[in-house]
């Protein structure tokens, strides 16, 4: 099989900003608000994260939060002994670390998504969280993470093979799990584009170029579409939180329509 975007759930963290909990890392949409950690708070922060099975880990990204960025976030990862299901049991192992930029050449409006490729087994991942940058923006000394996206595979019952393997892994389109994608389009189109880059990667494999450049022209298009779905669902969640329903409604019809295009 190929490599997918594993599920996890935040099982433990050092503190959360209310308005941006750790739960909101568990979905991936341009409307995520992500983690952040509290105000003024003791660094390092720690997030650990708890996939739903046991799997091998093939890249994971990490989406950092526009000024309220860690100068440095250290990677762990465990496993857990068959039948054990508390992550406070796991042995960990340090993986490494990712710097992030200070982010000023972007006026603080871009985000910095790092990736990694690994090769390891684990259930259970710890996220160190060190010292913010310091900038005019981040007046409370806090840093955030907009999404983490794990992709792998997981293990069968014996624990030590993947199901899959490396060639399925080498043949996987990435945009397929790319967390980008997910940051950038709404939901359902993400899905459809996820769809269409299976069956132009099926195209490839067959030489079938013709279907293929068709493919790709559909994808383009789901793409534009998809970022204007997802500025006018965002509209419309703002709407809603104003109970603004008249302009809610109509944001809704437009989605619509734009969809069925």
């Amino acid at each position: 099989m190929p490599p997918a975007k594993l599920q996890f759930k935040v099982v433990n963290s050092s503190g959360e900003d209310p308005d941006s909990p750790a739960r909101e890392l568990h979905h991936h949409s341009p409307q995520s608000r992500g983690w952040q950690c509290p105000r003024f708070a003791k660094f390092p922060q720690e997030l650990t994260l708890q996939l739903s099975s046991p799997a091998m880990l093939s890249q994971i990204q990490i989406l950092s939060h526009e000024h309220k960025i860690a100068s440095k976030i250290e990677i762990y990862v465990g496993t857990l002994q068959p039948g054990e299901t508390d992550y406070r049991q796991c042995r960990m192992k340090r993986l490494g670390y990712l710097s992030f930029d200070s982010n000023e050449k972007s006026a603080f409006k871009a985000r910095e998504l790092k990736s990694v490729h690994v090769n390891t087994a684990a259930h259970v991942m710890r996220l160190v969280l060190h010292k913010c940058h310091i900038n005019k923006l981040n007046i409370y000394n806090q840093v955030g993470i907009i999404a983490v996206n794990v992709i792998g595979e997981h293990l069968n019952l014996g624990g030590n093979k993947a199901l899959g393997g490396a060639a399925a892994l080498a043949r996987a389109p990435r945009e397929v799990v790319d967390v980008a994608l997910d940051m950038n389009v709404d939901v359902v189109t993400a899905e459809k584009i996820r769809e269409i880059l299976l069956k132009k990667e099926a195209a490839v494999a067959r030489e079938d170029y013709d279907e293929a450049k068709r493919l790709k022209a559909g994808i383009d298009k789901l793409k534009v579409v998809g970022m204007k779905v997802a500025q006018l669902e965002a509209q419309k969640q703002a709407a809603v939180e104003m109970e603004d329903y008249d302009t809610a409604k109509m944001l809704k019809k437009d989605i619509e329509h734009l969809r069925s295009t």
